[in-house]
């Protein structure tokens, strides 16, 4: 009886904040930008039957990075190994501010993240408020070793509509084989901290989703994580694979429990993507990725800025969009995606 009255007070868990979530974000929408979404999901399947890209919208989400610095050194990741080819710095706020008077007809979710800790931005509260008050659904991710009293208080009085923690251990030993430099009670307590003061306020948002990247070295620990994340009555808990650089060896963080990795065996000693690349991608007619400097990047996946669309410090949103160079990409995704390097080791 108590398993069944656990399964069920999880799904009432995950239908109350999908409601609320959906609730706060119609709430961001207009007449104007379900039309122009609309546009988007035609235009995308019109050319995924004609084998030719067509745009009739603007981009609906943007992801903008506030900074590249990071405090830890988490081994696949470009701000952890300190590994970009690209330069590094912080987001300027007027270049932001730009960008958001540009696209706040269109635009219904902004993540502002990309690489690197986003609260290590001066002023990342200041750019959510912006973002807010022109009516944008914002969201961010963070290691969350920077929610302080002061932080907190930002973090509540900002607007923001969703904080997505990433915590990937219940133990400190586990924890910091992958977020290395880490500490797990200081993210525990910053978490704790937030939820209480959001209560205080009798704030709905930002809802707080707690992501735990599951890998070979930590997968034991769902179940403990699990009951933790009920007992702290976190809003959601996602259970996300890991992207793996060199999966095609096999790694260590790879779970055993193939349900939670992107990759399965061969059978010779090898790995594969579990899913089937197929000539399409919604996201190249959703939205984009913008780095701190103002570059647009056609996904998350280009980390290193390999494939620039444009660059916002002298080209409008739109005139990229809509751009040859992006038609281009579009074109070859449609054609043969396998052939684009960052498309290889993509789940979409």
């Amino acid at each position: 009886m108590k398993f069944e009255e656990s399964v069920w007070n999880s799904l009432l868990s995950i239908v109350k904040n999908t409601l609320i979530s959906a609730i706060g974000y119609s709430r961001h929408l207009s007449l104007g930008k379900v039309g122009n979404l609309l546009l988007l999901a035609t235009s995308f399947q019109l050319s995924r039957i004609i084998k030719k890209p067509i745009m009739w919208g603007k981009p609906t989400t943007l992801s903008i990075e506030p900074t590249t610095s990071c405090n830890l050194r988490c081994p696949e990741c470009p701000s952890g190994l300190r590994a970009f080819s690209r330069p590094t710095g912080m987001l300027d706020e007027q270049l932001f501010d730009r960008i958001i008077q540009q696209s706040k007809r269109s635009l219904t979710w902004l993540h502002l993240y990309f690489q690197g800790e986003p609260f290590l931005h001066p002023n990342f509260s200041k750019l959510v408020s912006l973002a807010h008050r022109e009516g944008i659904f914002t969201s961010t991710s963070t290691n969350a070793h920077y929610l302080d009293e002061k932080r907190t208080e930002e973090i509540l009085s900002s607007g923001l509509s969703q904080l997505i923690v990433s915590m990937d251990g219940i133990s400190q030993e586990i924890y910091q084989q992958y977020r290395i430099g880490g500490n797990l009670e200081k993210v525990q307590q910053g978490l704790h901290l937030l939820l209480a003061k959001r209560k205080e306020r009798n704030q709905l948002f930002p809802r707080v989703v707690l992501q735990f990247l599951v890998t070979g070295q930590n997968e034991h620990q769902i179940p403990d994580l699990k009951a933790w994340a009920e007992a702290m009555d976190v809003d959601e808990l996602q259970l996300k694979t890991t992207q793996i650089y060199d999966y095609e060896h096999g790694s260590e963080l790879i779970p055993t429990d193939t349900r939670y990795a992107r990759y399965i065996p061969t059978g010779d000693g090898k790995w594969k993507l579990k899913k089937k690349l197929e000539n399409k991608c919604w996201r190249m007619w959703q939205g984009a990725v913008v780095t701190w400097d103002g570059r647009v990047v056609p996904c998350c996946f280009d980390k290193d800025a390999k494939h620039v669309m444009g660059n916002l410090r002298s080209q409008k949103l739109e005139t990229i969009w809509k751009s040859e160079v992006y038609d281009q990409f579009r074109s070859q995704l449609l054609a043969d995606r396998s052939q684009i390097e960052i498309c290889k080791n993509c789940t979409e």
